[in-house]
């Protein structure tokens, strides 16, 4: 399988990339959805703060969050796993309508994220691994 990932800036092939910790963290943090994600993500899956962020479609990048300036299609070095990104968006929504973070349906879509269920009427695939080797890096415009 092909995986890629999203830049603003473009970096070099063969440059080893790693999660961006607090940063990332910073970033995501005020979302509705990430601390859900986190609170109730199993012990033995990566952090998203430690993660690299993979798609398996270039097009796939701005849906899932990404940059699009650029594009680097990626080695993941080390186990990789498969998340459903729309259960982010369903535990977005369930949020929105004024349930508290503990109300069983988001806790389920949180258990359904993590354990790489497909939502049922469209999946967005991410996929997490501690770190990934750029083996190609171009501009998203002309990406092929």
């Amino acid at each position: 399988m092909r995986y890629f990932h999203g830049s603003y800036i473009p970096l070099e092939v063969g440059l080893i990339m790693k999660g961006r910790g607090e940063e990332y963290e910073k970033d995501w943090c005020e979302t509705d959805f990430y601390l859900i994600l986190e609170k109730y993500r199993p012990k033995e899956y990566l952090p998203h703060k430690q993660a690299v962020f993979m798609t398996n479609c270039v097009d796939d990048i701005d849906n899932a969050g990404g940059a699009t300036e650029w594009v680097f299609e990626v080695k993941p070095v080390g186990q990789v796993s498969r998340h459903d990104l729309n259960w982010s968006s369903e535990i977005s929504c369930l949020i929105g309508d004024g349930h508290p973070d503990d109300y069983p349906p988001i806790i389920q879509a949180a258990n359904n994220y993590w354990s790489g269920k497909p939502r049922s009427n469209e999946s967005l695939w991410e996929y997490l691994v501690k770190e990934v080797i750029i083996i190609r890096c171009e501009p998203f415009d002309t990406f092929k």
